[in-house]
C-alpha cells in the first residue's frame, strides 16, 4: 500500500499548490500512470523536490502534439511523497510492476529503473532513460505517488476558459501564478473519473485501460 497521508494539505494558511508543466514526452514512463498509483520518479527534477503532499502537478501538450498546445495529459493531487530510495524499497516490496521488466507496454514502461541497494544506485535494464538522463534524475531526489489522479495521456483535455492561465507553455515550470486558480482547477478536474483514462500518446503498443 501508498503510505498513508492526509486527504486535505495546508502549510502557513495558504492552500495547496497547483504545478504546471508541459510534457514533452508522453510516454507513460514520466509520469507512470500504470498499476493504480501515477508516480513521478524521473523528470521533472525540481518539481519532485518542491512539491508536497497535497500539492497538484499536471502535465499539458507541447507544440508538436497532434491535437495542438496546451491539452492537459494528466493531473494528481500528491498523496505521498518519498525519497527516491524509499521508493525504490517500496516498489521492490509492495508493487514490483513499477520495476521495469518484460511483459507487456505497462512493464516495460517500469520508473523503478534506478537500483538503490547499490551506492552509488545504478540502472537497471531495460530502462526508458538511458545514462545521459541519470544526473538529472538522480538530482530530483523524491518520488511523488498519487491515488487521486487523472491520466488522459493520447487523449488530452481542454482545460475552460477560465483556467487557462494556468496552463504553461514554456521551460521549467510555474505555480505561484497559479495560486488564484487552484481551488477552480480542483473542482474542474474533480467532474471526471479518477485513474486511467487514454493510453500513453508514445506507447509502442496496445494498453488496457483500467484501474490496475
Amino acid at each position: 500500500m501508498v503510505p498513508n497521508s492526509s486527504d486535505y494539505f495546508e502549510r502557513g494558511g495558504t492552500m495547496s499548490r497547483l504545478f504546471t508543466y508541459v510534457i514533452t514526452h508522453d510516454g507513460g514512463f514520466a509520469p507512470n500512470p500504470f498499476f493504480g498509483v501515477l508516480t513521478l520518479n524521473c523528470c521533472k527534477p525540481m518539481i519532485r523536490r518542491a512539491a508536497e503532499v497535497g500539492d497538484w502537478v499536471a502535465g499539458f501538450t507541447a507544440a508538436d502534439f497532434p491535437a495542438g498546445r496546451g491539452l492537459l495529459v494528466y493531473a494528481m493531487r500528491v498523496t505521498s511523497k518519498m525519497t527516491m530510495s524509499e521508493y525504490d524499497l517500496w516498489t521492490r516490496q509492495n508493487l514490483p510492476e513499477k520495476i521495469p521488466g518484460r511483459g507487456d507496454y505497462s512493464r516495460r514502461a517500469g520508473d523503478g529503473m534506478y537500483d538503490f541497494e547499490t551506492d552509488p544506485p545504478t540502472r537497471r535494464r531495460g530502462s526508458f532513460h538511458g545514462p545521459e538522463d541519470m544526473r538529472a534524475d538522480l538530482s530530483g531526489r523524491y518520488t511523488l505517488l498519487s491515488r487521486e489522479f487523472y491520466y488522459f495521456g493520447g487523449s488530452p483535455v481542454e482545460v475552460p476558459g477560465r483556467l487557462r492561465s494556468v496552463v504553461h507553455t514554456g521551460r521549467a515550470h510555474k505555480w505561484r501564478e497559479n495560486s488564484p486558480h487552484v481551488q477552480e482547477f480542483e473542482t474542474w478536474i474533480r467532474e471526471f473519473d479518477p485513474g486511467l483514462s487514454g493510453i500513453p500518446h508514445q506507447a509502442s503498443q496496445f494498453v488496457t485501460i483500467g484501474r490496475r
